[in-house]
């Protein structure tokens, strides 16, 4: 039976057609909420467009598909994510970013605002073929499936150091500080090997994220080749893509798939050849011209100070042991041992496990992290015996039941003493050696900021710097002034090379916006305006007090030789702190979603 009322203007209106203004003004969640309650709560038919019709095949695997154009940034897989996979407050494993920009022909007309596109753009983990985070891990605490592709993170494995995080270009693993180790998104496999939808999926109203199967293959060639990515067939033949069909939930949310094109990855996202993500973003539109929402936006990453504590100290020690093979000396070699062993005691304390510590060694063969602890070891052990080699002797020259002792074992002396040099020499190729696996660690991970000639001149600068300014305080303090002038000297042509050349590579960054560290440049002038001042202080007083040792006044070079140090110290640790700091590199697109 059809009704009517009467409206003041005379007009009637039908129930049909109340009916079909409200239709008109339903949101694609209000369909997505009525197409649910109208078909129940079967799942495997209303998901089923969204999901693969069968398993990967040997070498293919999972990987999402987003439809850039349908997703309205309402972030609903996020909260679908959080919900179902138990994330702490402040954890998320489903990320909401956006680009903003528009074609080159895109012209302001008189009057008229510029025309401009706008994407949203959801992204979780890109589950690589070749991801970076499992190739960093120290202690394997990553697996890629075979038979799915789905990358993994072994919670029980992991030992917190977090450096999946800065291998992974996409910032896709998170550290959780109520758990102390790193999570990521699995692509609710779980779910997926029972047919149904993963969480973000089935979160999403406008059905914009599809899972899909993709070949290894064809992402290597399409990446690591340079290839133009086109859509097509398994012949090869140029196709108009739709993702897993245009049927069901698409089809009733009036999402149009058809002239679907595929990006070469996305626009203004990290480049896609570091580790060859798997997740295809369509749409309609071309990319070009395109840029993340927080693209000139400078931010700001951890400062990690047990890492800072341990570079510093490991450094400044195996400048000791290079300073030890050019002037034999007792003391230096000691001084190097403590501090190399500060170092050692200080890396434990940024791992979310210390406990676990014992198996950073078992990713060496991809992992610079493990090679790195392997090294500095390898470097402990020979540091140890250069200091046995050279204090032996003395301490038997001072010690009669040590001089009992060792007459007893009459070849052990002259076989010490005849080993000092060797084995001081062999201490110092390990540190440098150490010191170069040091900066591997962080140049791998491909940040602009941590390119090898930042990482190198930076941690062999450091070395050199504070190897001569601490070798200057030992020999100042030991008497031998002629010694501690030369090394003050040492230390302040480094010191000044050193601050001026990183000066001017921030100075540089910062005046060209084309710069691939103009935003690390920006950082450091914008978010960390302290830190410029507070080094350019320390370096006029560091190279003020370097200058008195050398002049040696009234035979105080000890004290100068020593405030130089504790300057140039304080000087090197904003340098490392600002390492760190500003050191974030290129991510997913954000911004306001």
């Amino acid at each position: 039976m059809v009704t009517a009322n009467s409206q003041a203007d005379g007009a009637v209106t039908t129930l049909i057609d109340e009916l079909l203004s409200e239709q008109r003004t339903l949101t694609a969640v209000d369909r997505f909420s009525r197409h649910h309650d109208q078909n129940g709560h079967s799942q495997g038919s209303l998901y089923q467009a969204l999901l693969p019709a069968a398993a990967p095949g040997p070498g293919e695997q999972y990987a999402f598909q987003v439809d850039l154009d349908a997703c309205s940034g309402c972030k609903a897989c996020v909260a679908g994510c959080h919900s179902l996979n138990g994330l702490d407050d402040n954890e998320t494993w489903r990320e909401v970013g956006l680009l903003v920009g528009g074609p080159a022909s895109a012209r302001r007309e008189p009057g008229d605002r510029l025309k401009t596109e706008l994407h949203h753009v959801t992204s979780a983990c890109h589950h690589c073929v070749d991801p970076g985070c499992l190739n960093g891990c120290p202690v394997k605490a990553y697996d890629k499936d075979p038979a799915t592709g789905i990358v993994r993170h072994l919670d029980d494995q992991c030992i917190g150091c977090q450096y999946c995080v800065m291998k992974c270009p996409y910032e896709v693993p998170k550290y959780s500080s109520t758990l102390g180790i790193v999570r990521k998104c699995d692509m609710c496999v779980n779910r997926l090997s029972a047919g149904e939808a993963p969480a973000c999926v089935q979160s999403c109203p406008n059905g914009a994220i599809a899972i899909t199967v993709v070949k290894q293959k064809d992402v290597r060639a399409q990446f690591r080749r340079n290839d133009e990515c086109l859509n097509h067939n398994d012949e090869g033949n140029p196709t108009d893509t739709k993702p897993n069909g245009s049927s069901g939930l698409r089809d009733y949310l009036g999402i149009r798939a058809s002239s679907l094109v595929i990006p070469k990855f996305l626009a203004d996202a990290p480049d896609p050849a570091i580790t060859l993500p798997t997740t295809r973003y369509l749409s309609k539109q071309s990319p070009s011209g395109l840029v993340a929402g927080d693209h000139h936006t400078p931010r700001l990453d951890h400062p990690h100070w047990p890492l800072i504590v341990m570079l510093l100290s490991t450094q400044a020690a195996a400048g000791l042991f290079l300073a030890a093979t050019v002037v034999p000396s007792p003391m230096l070699a000691l001084a190097g041992f403590g501090l190399l062993n500060l170092g050692l005691l200080a890396a434990p304390l940024h791992l979310g496990r210390p406990l676990k510590a014992w198996r950073a060694f078992l990713g060496w063969r991809t992992s610079w992290l493990s090679r790195e602890i392997i090294a500095f070891n390898i470097l402990a052990g020979a540091a140890a015996f250069a200091v046995t080699a050279a204090w032996l002797p003395l301490l038997a020259q001072k010690f009669a039941v040590l001089a009992t002792v060792l007459r007893s074992y009459p070849s052990w002396l002259p076989s010490l003493e005849n080993l000092q040099g060797p084995a001081m020499g062999i201490a110092a190729v390990i540190g440098l050696g150490s010191v170069f696996v040091s900066a591997m660690v962080y140049i791998d991970t491909k940040r602009s900021f941590w390119s090898p000639r930042h990482a190198f001149g930076a941690f062999f600068g450091t070395m050199l710097l504070l190897g001569s300014t601490f070798a200057a305080v030992v020999f100042a303090w030991q008497g031998r002034p002629d010694l501690a002038r030369w090394f003050a000297v040492a230390a302040v042509l480094v010191r000044t090379v050193l601050f001026s050349w990183r000066r001017w590579e921030i100075g540089r960054a910062f005046n060209d916006p084309a710069s691939p560290v103009h935003l690390n440049a920006r950082a450091i002038r914008e978010l960390l305006p302290w830190t410029p001042p507070v080094r350019l202080s320390l370096f006029i007083a560091s190279t003020v007090f370097g200058s008195l040792a050398i002049a040696d006044l009234a035979h105080t070079a000890m004290i100068w030789a020593s405030a130089a140090a504790v300057t140039t110290l304080a000087s090197e640790i904003v340098v490392r702190y600002v390492f760190f700091r500003a050191g974030a590199g290129k991510k997913m697109p954000g911004g306001i979603a």
